[in-house]
């Protein structure tokens, strides 16, 4: 029982989880399929094109935390060819890594399917990059190489791989005009 509960009845002096930490905390209970379901298409494209693998060079190993702005967890992608992961975590991860790019989710999908141009966001400052250079030099050469899609992040086949890209589109899309929006106003 926590400090501050008695038999269920909340008393005074008790401390209530903060609603990001509720979500993480259920995110975190959730995160087995989706890592599962990731894992598998970032080894599904490793077995597909190797060669864009090669370009992290030294980087293969590295993990990078992706940081989406409106979630209360992180993504940290491990992208070791064909052994490569994704794991979900708490964006305080307190585990190395080589860099950590963080901004809203539409973007960091973008930079992934390559529908956003990664320069254009870093210096509009739409995403964050926090750590070594050269690894997320190599993370970008080998993203504009695979040439993903949407569903190839999801792992997804047509018809449902169409529907995916489409509505990832249409999310960016919709994204930029409240950029747009916001920095006019």
């Amino acid at each position: 029982m926590r400090k501050g509960h008695r038999f269920g009845v909340r008393t005074p002096g008790a401390s209530r989880p903060s609603p990001d930490r509720a979500a993480s905390d259920i995110l975190m209970a959730l995160r087995p399929p989706v890592e599962t379901l990731l894992s598998l298409a970032l080894r599904r494209v490793a077995r597909r094109r190797p060669d864009v693998f090669e370009r992290l060079g030294s980087f293969q190993a590295s993990s990078f935390l992706l940081l989406p702005n409106e979630m209360p967890v992180a993504f940290r992608l491990t992208p070791h060819g064909t052994s490569g992961t994704v794991q979900v975590v708490r964006r305080d991860d307190p585990r190395p890594c080589a860099a950590r790019i963080s901004g809203p989710l539409a973007s960091l999908l973008g930079l992934f399917d390559g529908s956003i141009d990664a320069d254009a966001a870093f210096f509009s400052r739409d995403i964050r990059v926090d750590g070594e250079v050269q690894a997320v030099m190599a993370l970008h050469n080998t993203l504009e190489a695979a040439e993903l899609t949407f569903a190839d992040l999801l792992g997804l086949a047509a018809p449902a791989s169409g529907l995916a890209n489409s509505g990832l589109r249409f999310v960016l899309r919709q994204a930029e005009a409240r950029r747009v929006a916001a920095a006019g106003a």
